[in-house]
């Protein structure tokens, strides 16, 4: 008789911690589920690509020839849904600003020019004139300089 009630309290006794121990971890998952969605996830932006535009180049008062670049740019999550009017046309006036009045560029050697640097500077001055971050990267599609001579033909 003792001996079967000493089997039922020890069948009470893992009940209970096993109810304790499931309903411990079930908060633990929960507490960490709640925990990664109040976590703000960075939001992927959009990829937009603008039209290509041409530029001519400059030298001795005279038109050397044209470059024709092709530019897309990466926003920064929701950013860009801030404003009325799209990032689009702040990004080719960059491009455009910098290309014409860049004196260092050497058109007749192309591979020499650092696209990259270009790239950040286009999206620092743009995140500056609109005063927020909303280009998270600017990519380069095309970029070809093509001579007057090549054009009069």
């Amino acid at each position: 008789m003792i001996l079967r009630l000493l089997a039922g309290v020890w069948l009470c006794v893992v009940a209970l911690g096993a109810s304790y121990g499931v309903t411990q971890w079930k908060m633990r998952q929960a507490a960490a589920a709640l925990q990664a969605e109040s976590k703000p996830a960075k939001k992927v932006g959009e990829l937009r690509k603008l039209k290509s535009m041409t530029v001519p180049l400059i030298a001795s008062g005279q038109v050397q020839g044209y470059l024709v670049a092709q530019f897309a740019y990466m926003t920064e999550g929701d950013a860009a849904k801030m404003f009325e009017s799209q990032p689009d046309a702040f990004v080719a006036d960059e491009a455009f600003r910098l290309l014409y009045a860049d004196e260092k560029l050497d058109y007749k050697n192309l591979d020499r020019f650092d696209i990259p640097r270009f790239a950040a500077t286009i999206r620092s001055n743009v995140n500056a004139r609109l005063k927020a971050e909303v280009v998270a990267d600017v990519l380069v599609q095309e970029f070809n300089f093509i001579s007057a001579e090549d054009v009069r033909k």
